[in-house]
Order: structure tokens, then sequence, then C-alpha cells
């Protein structure tokens, strides 16, 4: 099985539009993951509703016909863009996860310098 990786489709404040996008895209066959923001799970559970929003991701295959799908259901993400407007948001996702992975990388290496430059101060 080929498996492709998630991408960031839309964010949205309102369960209900999430709902509905979900049972959209569930009857075209695209499986859908929901990202809850910071607390916004435990939110919904304990009071029903999140004003934190929620991320979608569908897979890299899907994008495409699930922003069609959107574009046709008239739904507009949390700051009130469309979908067809978002597409820079998907190329901004995935350079914020390779400015983490590198900004890991680096203090990594800091850290074992670091740690190198104290051993070396303590043998001399």
């Amino acid at each position: 099985m080929n498996k492709s990786r998630e991408v960031f489709l839309m964010t949205l404040g309102d369960d209900m539009q999430v709902e509905i996008i979900e049972e959209e895209l569930k009857n075209a066959g695209i499986p859908l993951l929901k990202k809850h923001r910071e607390g916004g799970a435990y939110l919904n559970i304990y009071m029903g509703k999140s004003m934190f929003g929620v991320d979608l991701y569908v897979s890299e295959d899907s994008y495409d016909i699930a922003r069609e799908i959107i574009h046709e259901l008239g739904i507009t993400d949390i700051e009130g863009k469309e979908v067809t407007e978002m597409e820079g948001k998907k190329d901004l996702e995935a350079n914020k996860q390779n400015k983490a992975q590198v900004r890991i990388f680096k203090v990594g290496i800091f850290l074992i310098f670091l740690l190198w430059l104290i051993l070396w101060w303590r043998s001399a």
C-alpha cells in the first residue's frame, strides 16, 4: 500500500462546518484528519465547542479533489478565505516544519559542541 503524506487543507472554527466537510469527503472516499489547535480537543469534550479552531488535513493524493469539494460547498476558513485562496498556506505549513527541524538540529549541534568544550576545559 502506497502511503502519501498528509497536507494542510484549511482551518475551521465552526464544528458544524467540520462535520459537513468530513461527511462530504467521506462520501468521496477521502479520509480526513482533524487536529484541534491548542486545548481545543479538551474544550470540545468539556464544553461541546472549541474557540481555537480545527486544522483539517488530507492525503497529498486527494488534496485537489478535496479543494474542489470544499469550493463547491462554499465554506470559508476561520479567516474567511476560500480554499482556492489558500494555496500558499500548504507550502507555508511545510516550511514551518522544515524550519523547526533545522532549528532542532542546530541546537543539538550547539549542545554537543558545548559539551565537548566543557570536557576539554576540565581536562586542561
